[in-house]
C-alpha cells in the first residue's frame, strides 16, 4: 500500500502544509539580503536588564514578548493628537529591540526596515483617515487600539515569521471542524451565527494550543478575511465584531474544550510546526516510523516541560516579590506608619515571603506524565494521521454540568469557611484589615499562578489519572483562592498597574536618555569624519 492510500485526509492535510511552510521559508531564505543593519551597543545592558523586570511584572509567555515590546514602542512614539512625521520610527524600533537583546545584532536587512516603515506608514495614515471622518473620541480610541494591535504583530512579522503557527491553526481549525458544532457549544443563549462560530473556532485554537493572546488573533483574522485598515469602516466594523467574540462566554467554553481534547494537537505542533521541529515529513511514510519519531519526540518533551516548570516557578516568584515590593511600599508601609506609627515587621515579612514559599513547594506536587499517557498519545496521534482501524479514536469530551444545587450550597460554604478560617488565622498574628487584603490578594494570586502551571501537565495528558485523596483535599483548601486569584490576575491583566509604574518611572526617562546619547554619539562620529 503506498503512502497516500495509507493517509487518512488529515495526514494529507499535513504533508500539504509542511510542503506550503518549506516552499514560504525557502523563498524567504532566497529574497533575503545579505546587507544587514549593526546597532550600536550603547545602553543595551540597561536595556536588557529593564526589559526582563518588566517582563517579569507582566507575566506573559515568552512568545508574546517582543510583540508586546514593539506595541509598547508603538504606542510611545506615535502621535494621536497631532499627525506627525514616521520617519525613523522603524529604524529606532529595530535598534530599541536588538539593545534589549529580543534581535542578534547584525540581524535585520534594510529591506526589513523599510517594510516595517511601510506598514507603520499604512496604519497611521489609516487612524488619521478615519479620525477625520469620525468626531466621536471613544470610536477614535477603539480605531487606535485596534490598528496599534494589528500593526504590532505585523510589525513581529517582519522580523519573525508567524507562517508555521498560522498553518499550524488552519490544520487544527481543519480537524476540529467536523468534530465541534455550534449547538454543542453555544453558552446563554449568545447571538453567534452559523458563520460567526469559525471565529469562536479559530480563536479557541489559537488561545488553548498556541497560548496566543488577543492582538495576534485579530491581526491573523484580519489578514485571513483580507480586512485592510485602509478601508476604515470595513476595519472598524470587523473589529467590534471581534471583541464581541473574544468576550463571549462561548469562546470561553469553546476555549476549555479545544484545551481539554488537545494533547494529540499540541504534540502535532511541537513536533511538525514549531520552529525546531524534530519530527520531519519523512516519518509519514508508515505508522511504524511515525511512532518512533513520536516516541522520541513526546519523551524530549516531558523533559522540556520539567525545565519549563522549574522556569515557571521562578519567573511567579520573581512577580510575585515585585509586585508585593512595590505594594508594600506604597500602600503597606504607609499605612502603619499613618496607624500605628511604626512599621509592623511580622505581617509585613509574611505578605512578602509566604506567597513566594507557597508557590515554591508547589513544585513538590507537580509530576510529568508516565509512559501509559506516551502510548495513548502515539496510538491517537496515528489514528488521526492514518486510515488504519487498528488505532483507537478519541472522542471530543464535553465536560458535565455542574448544576446541583446542593453542591453548589457546599461549595459556597467551603469558600466562606476557608476564608473565614484563614482570616481568623491572621488576627492571632495581629494583621490589620490593610495586611489582611493584601494577604489574601497575593495568596489567592499564588495559588492561581501554581494552577496555571499545574494546568500544563493536563494539557499534554490524554490518559487522566483518577484524584486520590490528597489531591481531592488539596482541592477542598485551594479552589476558593484559585476562584479569587483567577479574577485578580484577569483584572491584573486589564490594567497591570506595576507595569505601567515601570514604565513612567523607568523606561520614559531610560528611553529619552538613550535616544540622547545614540545621537550625541552620531555626532561626535561626524564630527570625527570631518577631520579627516
Amino acid at each position: 500500500m503506498n503512502q497516500q492510500s495509507q493517509l487518512s485526509p488529515l495526514g494529507r492535510a499535513l504533508i500539504d502544509s509542511l510542503q506550503r511552510i518549506d516552499t514560504y521559508e525557502t523563498a524567504a531564505t532566497a529574497r533575503r539580503e545579505k546587507d544587514t543593519i549593526h546597532v550600536p551597543t550603547v545602553g543595551s545592558t540597561v536595556s536588557t536588564a529593564y526589559e526582563q523586570l518588566r517582563n517579569a511584572s507582566e507575566y506573559a509567555e515568552d512568545e508574546l514578548l517582543q510583540q508586546r515590546a514593539i506595541r509598547r514602542y508603538l504606542k510611545r512614539v506615535l502621535s494621536f493628537h497631532v499627525k506627525a512625521s514616521t520617519t525613523h520610527l522603524a529604524d529606532e524600533l529595530v535598534t530599541e529591540l536588538t539593545q534589549a537583546e529580543y534581535l542578534p545584532n547584525d540581524y535585520t536587512t534594510k529591506a526589513d526596515i523599510r517594510a516595517i516603515a511601510k506598514h507603520i506608514n499604512h496604519a497611521y495614515d489609516a487612524y488619521w483617515k478615519f479620525a477625520e471622518e469620525e468626531a466621536r473620541p471613544s470610536k477614535r480610541q477603539a480605531f487606535q487600539q485596534y490598528m496599534l494591535d494589528i500593526l504590532a504583530v505585523q510589525c513581529e512579522q517582519v522580523l519573525q515569521s508567524h507562517m508555521r503557527q498560522l498553518m499550524f491553526a488552519h490544520f487544527a481549525f481543519t480537524y476540529l471542524q467536523g468534530k465541534l458544532t455550534l449547538k454543542k457549544l453555544l453558552r446563554d443563549h449568545e447571538k453567534i451565527t452559523a458563520n460567526d462560530f469559525s471565529l469562536v473556532l479559530y480563536t479557541a485554537i489559537h488561545r488553548a494550543i498556541l497560548k496566543s493572546d488577543s492582538m495576534t488573533i485579530r491581526a491573523a483574522l484580519c489578514s485571513s478575511y483580507q480586512i485592510d485598515s485602509a478601508n476604515t469602516e470595513e476595519f472598524y466594523d470587523f473589529n467590534q465584531k471581534l471583541d464581541d467574540i473574544f468576550e463571549a462566554n462561548t469562546t470561553a467554553y469553546t476555549t476549555r474544550i479545544v484545551g481539554r481534547n488537545g494533547a494529540a494537537l499540541r504534540f502535532i505542533y511541537t513536533g511538525f510546526f514549531r520552529n525546531d521541529a524534530a519530527v520531519d515529513i519523512k516519518t509519514l511514510t508508515s505508522p511504524d516510523t511515525l511512532e518512533y519519531a513520536l516516541r522520541t519526540h513526546i519523551e524530549s518533551e516531558y523533559i522540556a516541560l520539567d525545565k519549563r516548570l522549574d522556569k515557571g516557578i521562578l519567573r511567579s516568584i520573581v512577580f510575585l516579590l515585585i509586585t508585593k515590593s512595590i505594594v508594600g511600599i506604597a500602600i503597606e508601609v504607609p499605612y502603619d506608619l499613618f496607624v500605628h506609627g511604626a512599621i509592623v515587621w511580622l505581617p509585613l515579612a509574611i505578605n512578602l515571603l509566604f506567597p513566594a514559599v507557597f508557590i515554591a513547594l508547589t513544585r513538590l506536587t507537580l509530576t510529568i506524565p508516565n509512559v501509559r499517557n506516551t502510548n495513548a498519545l502515539i496510538n491517537q496521534i496515528t489514528g488521526m494521521l492514518f486510515a488504519d482501524d487498528r488505532y483507537k479514536a478519541y472522542p471530543i469530551r464535553l465536560p458535565k454540568e455542574s448544576s446541583s444545587v446542593g453542591f453548589n450550597i457546599a461549595y459556597a460554604a467551603m469558600f466562606l469557611l476557608m476564608f473565614a478560617g484563614l482570616s481568623y488565622i491572621l488576627y492571632l498574628l495581629q494583621f490589620n484589615i490593610v495586611q489582611g487584603v493584601i494577604f489574601f490578594v497575593f495568596l489567592s494570586t499564588a495559588s492561581f499562578l501554581a494552577f496555571r502551571l499545574s494546568r500544563q501537565i493536563h494539557e499534554i495528558e490524554v490518559v487522566h489519572a483518577s484524584q486520590g485523596t490528597i489531591s481531592l483535599l488539596r482541592d477542598i483548601i485551594y479552589m476558593p483562592f484559585i476562584y479569587v486569584g483567577q479574577r485578580i490576575s484577569y483584572r491584573y491583566a486589564q490594567i497591570n498597574i506595576v507595569a505601567n509604574i515601570l514604565d513612567i518611572l523607568i523606561e520614559l526617562p531610560r528611553k529619552t536618555i538613550l535616544l540622547r546619547i545614540r545621537q550625541w554619539t552620531s555626532f561626535l562620529n561626524a564630527k570625527k569624519d570631518e577631520l579627516i
